[in-house]
C-alpha cells in the first residue's frame, strides 16, 4: 500500500516537473525565435539570455525525475546481463541507495543556496530578476528524483524491474 502511495506520488510530481519543463522549453524556443527577428529589425528583447540561462536550468533540472522514470537516460549494463538475477537485485539496490543519497544531498544543497539567495537579494543584472526560484526548482526536482529512485529500488525488491 505504502508502496502504491510512494509510486502515485513520483508519478504524479515528475508528470507536473516535466510540464513546467516543457513550457519552459517551448518559452526559450519562442523567446530565441522573437529575439533573432528583434535583431533583424535592430530591436533586440533585453534580457534574452538571462531569460534563457533560468529556463535552461529548469528544463535540465526538471526533467531529470521523469527521465529516470520512464528509463531514458543512458545505461550501461553490460555487468548486469552477466550476473545472477541476485547480483543483479544486490547491484540495483546498492546504485539506487547511492543515487537517492547524491540525490538528497543536492537537493538540500540547491535549498540551502536558494535561501542564502533568496536572504542576500542578489538578483540579475538586467531584468533584476532573483535567482533563488531556479535554485529551489532544481532543489525540489531532486528530492522527486530520489524518491522515483526509491520506488525503483522498491520495485526491484518486490521482483519488478528496476
Amino acid at each position: 500500500m505504502i508502496t502504491k502511495i510512494l509510486e502515485w506520488l513520483a508519478n504524479k510530481s515528475s508528470s507536473w516537473l516535466e510540464m513546467i519543463a516543457g513550457i519552459a522549453l517551448i518559452s526559450v524556443m519562442l523567446l530565441t525565435g522573437c529575439d533573432i527577428v528583434g535583431r533583424a529589425f535592430r530591436m533586440p528583447i533585453l534580457g534574452t539570455f538571462e531569460l534563457i540561462s533560468f529556463a535552461g536550468g529548469l528544463v535540465i533540472g526538471l526533467a531529470v525525475p521523469v527521465t529516470s522514470r520512464m528509463k531514458q537516460h543512458v545505461i550501461v549494463d553490460i555487468l548486469l546481463e552477466r550476473v545472477s538475477k541476485q547480483t543483479r537485485l544486490i547491484l540495483v539496490v546498492i546504485t539506487r541507495l547511492m543515487g537517492v543519497a547524491l540525490f538528497l544531498i543536492l537537493g538540500y544543497s540547491l535549498i540551502k543556496m536558494g535561501s542564502h539567495i533568496s536572504a542576500s537579494g542578489e538578483v540579475t543584472s538586467v531584468l533584476n530578476l532573483p535567482f533563488y526560484p531556479v535554485a529551489y526548482a532544481m532543489g525540489g526536482a531532486f528530492f522527486v528524483e530520489a524518491l522515483i529512485l526509491v520506488v525503483d529500488m522498491v520495485k526491484a525488491g518486490g521482483g519488478k524491474n528496476g
